[in-house]
């Protein structure tokens, strides 16, 4: 499934940002408490331009969503295609006209075939601009709650059609297009930057990803991931006595990750393509890590 990144990476950076976030610039949390009245009062968790993440006291009653940028309208719309194929043949997936032509809701099933009836997941698309959403109750989620979601999240699709929001939904300040390219050199690049603060770049199945961790601590923070990592590390002096990148990882997913700490930000360049990336790839991702420094 070539986008399934897109929750759980996302879901990543929404908790990065989670302490400072204060806000959602689409829509304020009160429009939950009306909509989905039975979990109240719902409250921000994180949020920015392309991303935002909302729960009650209730931590396992949740709603989140991120905007994906394509390089074109039609790409979106063949993302949200692609999507659908994807999670088809172990969902239960029922179309969503609200949120777009190929718009549609769907419910995972677990072995034994049946659905978590208090899950449900969204994809859509308007424009260039894909969104992806989530949301998780105590109770079975209602049809009346699935509409109200749905509408919701098209509802903060307007940057679609708005030059000045999509550009700020699409920017990433930390990467180089140059760098980007021998990363990811084949296929449309999807885009999504959910703050001023995170970045996910994708295509072909690579994903590309920046998080940026404002702290007090950042040094300690990045010595910490450093030493934790249950992978190579080599150390990278130019970024600084606490930067290094580690590869060739005995858990999880093939990957490169660039780790360092500047003043008071730390900050991780992941690179996660399907096979272990090669030293061409890492010294690329050396090199976008470099040029994030100078900013």
């Amino acid at each position: 499934m070539k986008r399934s990144w897109s929750i759980g990476v996302l879901c990543l950076l929404a908790m990065n940002t989670a302490v400072a976030a204060q806000k959602c610039p689409a829509f304020d949390a009160s429009m939950l408490d009306k909509g989905i009245s039975q979990a109240t009062p719902w409250r921000v968790v994180s949020g920015g331009a392309g991303e935002c993440s909302f729960m009650t006291a209730n931590t396992s009653i949740n709603f989140g969503f991120n905007h994906i940028a394509g390089e074109s309208v039609e790409a979106a719309k063949a993302a949200a295609v692609e999507m659908r194929e994807a999670v088809a043949g172990k969902s239960v997936v029922v179309p969503a006209p609200s949120l777009g032509e190929e718009g549609f809701v769907y419910q995972p099933k677990n072995d034994a075939g049946d659905i978590d009836p208090t899950s449900m997941f969204f994809y859509g698309h308007r424009g260039s601009l894909n969104v992806s959403g989530y949301l998780n109750l105590k109770d079975a989620i209602t049809a009346a709650q699935q509409d109200f979601i749905a509408n919701l999240l098209a509802s903060t699709l307007g940057a679609a059609t708005d030059p000045k929001a999509l550009a700020k939904e699409t920017n990433c300040p930390y990467l180089d297009a140059a760098l980007v390219k021998r990363l990811l050199p084949a296929g449309a690049l999807s885009t999504s930057v959910p703050d001023a603060n995170n970045c996910v770049v994708s295509t072909a199945g690579k994903v590309i990803v920046v998080a940026v961790t404002k702290s007090a601590r950042s040094r300690q923070m990045a010595e910490l991931a450093l030493k934790n990592a249950a992978c190579t590390v080599d150390t990278l002096p130019k970024l600084g006595t606490a930067a290094g990148i580690a590869h060739h990882c005995s858990e999880g997913n093939p990957r490169a990750e660039v780790t360092f700490a500047s003043g008071s930000r730390m900050f991780k360049f992941m690179f996660l393509p399907t096979i272990e990336p090669s030293a061409d790839e890492r010294g690329a991702l050396v090199e976008l890590a470099e040029f994030a420094a100078r900013k």
